[in-house]
């Protein structure tokens, strides 16, 4: 679609064979004027209006563009093209619909010769594409309001695409990721969105950083809820609503200095998993709950990690750490898990305070473990369980056996130490208390 042609607009000093304009009447000076910018006016009125759209296009001029009616099982590569920058597209409510053929594409913004910017998606309904929505070398843009199902691939794709904003978008049953970043798409928002029933992951971020991941609903995805893989550091994950993922609700693979904070992941295989030389992530007042693996796992060479404030419940494990070094696991609520509280092998230096274990089997060490520290010096600042003092660690269990319900106590700590294994002493666990 090619723009309207310009209309030029140009008032002579000194018309041939006319005096100077400044020789004459001021009133017909005034005249001109009026009528030029009358002229312009009318111009910009032309250039605001919405161009409406009924079949496949190119959208190459800036401008306002409106979807008037339906497209229905477009078999071409790319429903509607888009190569200029300064562009609105608003469906209206109209479904752009094609034919389930890999490859294709229900809207694409890309310039091979350009950086676009300032491209607005709106109101549409995308289904049946290979990819619903694809972004290329695009920024400062939006895809606000969007609904894109049953695609072949990924619902919304942004590739090397930053600062963009996906918000208040429905994206369901498509064949791959949901929402997918990817190739250095950095400081892009995802906000409001819900995502599900998409065949691997819900929501995807590869080789992109100083992402923000919030208050989206998650669900029901058969990969994992959230991933971060491929050194995708720096990005935000918070608010979100993860349920029913096959996979973990929130899992960072080879990725650092991410912050997962205040989500809420109920019924995913696993809670939130961080592994594979993911190192400096923190993971912190999330609560994990019926995760058929661990509510929290570390794993595989990742270190410096820290996991704080969580509330960990009736998943198969409260918190597995193998392989790992040097993390920190501190004021987590960990109760009623089917197999253990905490879970570690082939690990030390890690240090684990002031948690709150309140399951059947509290612990598993593997024999041979490394050293780990279980308690800081005793302070007078107030432990989880509500004690005067601080320094380990609470054991309790519902039979009401455990160590921490059964050792006299003086000022919140327990007047004996607690082992757990060779090298690995709770030398100041907590008096138990109801939590």
């Amino acid at each position: 679609m090619q723009a309207q042609g310009k209309v030029n607009y140009m008032v002579s000093l000194s018309d041939s064979g006319k005096k100077p304009l400044k020789t004459r009447n001021r009133g017909y000076v005034w005249i001109v004027v009026m009528v030029v910018l009358a002229s312009l006016a009318t111009v910009g009125v032309v250039s605001a209006a919405s161009i409406a759209i009924t079949g496949p296009t190119t959208i190459s001029v800036p401008g306002n563009y409106y979807l008037a009616n339906d497209i229905v099982n477009s078999d071409v590569p790319i429903g509607i093209s888009i190569t200029a920058p300064n562009v609105v597209l608003d469906g209206k409510g109209k479904k752009i619909d094609g034919i389930d053929s890999s490859g294709t594409m229900g809207i694409r913004i890309y310039n091979a010769g350009m950086t676009l910017f300032n491209v607005i998606i709106k109101n549409v309904i995308i289904t049946d594409w290979g990819t619903g929505i694809r972004t290329s070398d695009v920024k400062n843009s939006q895809i606000d309001s969007v609904t894109i199902k049953s695609g072949v691939n990924n619902g919304i794709s942004l590739w090397g695409s930053a600062r963009n904003t996906v918000k208040n978008c429905i994206v369901d049953q498509n064949g791959w990721s949901g929402i997918y970043l990817w190739a250095t798409s950095n400081s892009n928002t995802l906000t409001g969105n819900t995502v599900t029933g998409n065949g691997v992951n819900g929501i995807a971020i590869q080789s992109s950083n100083n992402n923000e991941i919030l208050n989206n609903k998650v669900q029901n995805n058969l990969g994992a809820g959230i991933y971060l893989y491929e050194t995708s550091n720096f990005n935000t994950i918070t608010g979100n609503t993860i349920t029913g993922s096959t996979g973990d609700g929130i899992n960072i693979k080879t990725s650092n200095d991410n912050f997962a904070y205040k989500n809420t992941l109920k019924n995913n295989g696993g809670g939130i998993s961080v592994h594979v030389d993911a190192n400096n992530n923190e993971i912190s007042q999330n609560t994990v709950t019926n995760a058929t693996l661990n509510g929290v796992y570390v794993g595989d060479n990742s270190n410096n990690n820290v996991f704080i404030g969580n509330t960990l419940e009736k998943n198969g494990v409260g918190i597995k750490i193998y392989n790992n070094n040097r993390n920190t696991v501190i004021n987590n609520l960990v109760k009623d898990n089917v197999n253990q509280g905490i879970w570690l092998r082939d690990s030390g230096t890690n240090v684990i305070v002031n948690n709150y274990f309140y399951n059947n089997q509290n612990s598993y060490l593997a024999s041979g473990l490394a050293s780990n520290t279980w308690n800081l010096t005793r302070s007078d600042q107030k432990s989880i369980t509500g004690g005067a003092n601080s320094g380990g660690n609470s054991w309790g269990q519902p039979n009401g056996l455990g160590f921490s319900q059964v050792t006299p106590a003086t000022n919140g700590i327990c007047n004996q130490p607690y082992t757990l294994a060779t090298n690995n002493v709770d030398k100041l666990p907590l008096k138990w208390a109801k939590k």
